[in-house]
């Protein structure tokens, strides 16, 4: 349950900073610069050098900064789009997930047919469906669900190559075996993972100025018995730190 909770791959949509526009406009405004002073010159190699500067990042060093500053945050919303096609067969699901900062979640899953709708409170697991509360039979272990403990997670894309965007920085991972994205998907993801003939992907990771883990991206083709399985995954986390209590049902 805690992979589920986690959803079934880790991901989100990330565009990044072009660093090659920002150099070619940097060289513009030093070649004006040397038409007027040498002070303004100065200047403009300063600013050059800063933005170049900035286009370059230590992916090891954000995701510190991100569990030094973030670290303790619970609560928050993620919306994660999950997409597997192979030939003309394609399966969507959508995803949301509450988490509160009394270690309340609530999982909604939408797999185009239906809505199923999840709380886990207390350890206990319910679902609410057409205005009735159930209780499962099985408790449900809460570790690795708060915001702080998922941020934790990215220490597996220290490896990464970072660069620095307009609003924050991404990191880029490459996908070359079911190891790489091991605890990001559930056991039975993984499974099939490990049975497919050949891998190939990669994931974005996407922070912003504040050090926030915003979302992710993940892409990935399978080869498997001459077929071909594609899967894409969009997340975004949103209201970091900012829900007190989770809304549920009452009697809940």
């Amino acid at each position: 349950m805690k992979r589920i909770l986690l959803f079934a791959l880790l991901s989100a949509a990330l565009t990044a900073c072009g660093s090659g526009d920002g150099s070619g406009q940097e060289e513009s405004a030093g070649d004006e610069s040397q038409n007027t002073s040498e002070e303004t010159e100065e200047q403009g190699q300063t600013e050059e050098s800063g933005e170049g500067q900035q286009s370059e990042a230590d992916a090891s060093e954000i995701i510190d900064r991100a569990v030094a500053e973030w670290g303790e945050a619970s609560s928050y919303e993620a919306r994660q789009t999950f997409t597997i096609s192979s030939g003309d067969a394609q399966n969507v699901v959508r995803t949301i997930t509450t988490q509160s900062e009394q270690d309340e979640v609530k999982v909604e899953v939408d797999n185009g047919s239906a809505v199923d709708v999840h709380y886990v409170i207390d350890g206990d697991h319910f679902t609410y469906e057409d205005g009735s509360i159930n209780e499962e039979d099985a408790d449900v272990d809460m570790n690795g669900s708060t915001y702080g403990e998922i941020i934790q997670n990215l220490e597996a894309f220290k490896g990464g190559e970072a660069t620095k965007t307009e609003g924050g920085y991404e990191i880029l991972f490459p996908v070359g075996s079911s190891e790489d994205v091991a605890g990001f998907v559930d056991q039975e993801v993984l499974d099939s993972l490990d049975g497919a003939e050949s891998m190939n992907g990669q994931v974005t990771v996407m922070l912003n100025d504040e050090y926030q883990y915003t979302g992710a991206k993940m892409t990935l083709t399978l080869e498997d018995e001459g077929s071909e399985i594609n899967m894409i995954s969009n997340l975004e986390y949103m209201r970091i730190g900012e829900i007190d209590v989770l809304e549920k049902p009452k009697d809940m």
